[in-house]
């Protein structure tokens, strides 16, 4: 019996190290998208980018950016990478902001939340149709963790768009 037991074990060892890394967000939805080398090149305009390749935190790597696609499409880019002893990985919150030109305070405009992946890595896409004259921003919370007690946040912002 201890055999047959053993053995079950160990095949289930082997089915949980081979199966595929689900994501979970809360708020998936018709703006997620799969962004082509032009637009990853618009991404490349407003950047909150942080590198830390001798980190000794959670969080190794971390990136949120903004586009403008057209007159009222507004492209958001980021990952939040983690070292190897991360179980979960992603955005606690990722706020897209307005304000007007004249305004001198940011309101928020549309909120994900949960955006992880139960991996090292989670990267961020999404497409937002956006109203005209309004300047806009992206906050992001970056999140890793390790175990209950073992977590790390960043928070980023980008610079600001018209439209």
């Amino acid at each position: 019996m201890k055999k047959y037991v053993s053995i079950f074990l160990v095949i289930l060892m082997i089915i949980t190290c081979f199966a595929p890394v689900t994501a979970f967000a809360a708020d998936r939805a018709e703006d997620d998208v799969c962004f082509t080398q032009e637009e990853l090149e618009l991404l490349e305009q407003t950047s909150a980018v942080g590198i830390s390749p001798y980190s000794t935190g959670l969080i190794s790597r971390h990136d949120i950016r903004i586009a403008k696609q057209g007159s009222t499409t507004l492209l958001i880019s980021g990952y939040t990478y983690g070292s190897s002893e991360v179980v979960k990985c992603g955005f606690t919150k990722v706020v897209v902001q307005r304000k007007t030109a004249s305004a001198t305070s940011w309101s928020n405009y549309k909120t994900y939340n949960d955006l992880y992946s139960e991996s090292t890595k989670y990267n961020l896409s999404k497409s937002l149709t956006v109203d005209k004259g309004y300047q806009y921003r992206v906050t992001a919370t970056h999140y890793a963790k390790k175990s209950l007690l073992s977590t790390q946040k960043i928070d980023s912002t980008t610079g600001y768009l018209t439209f």
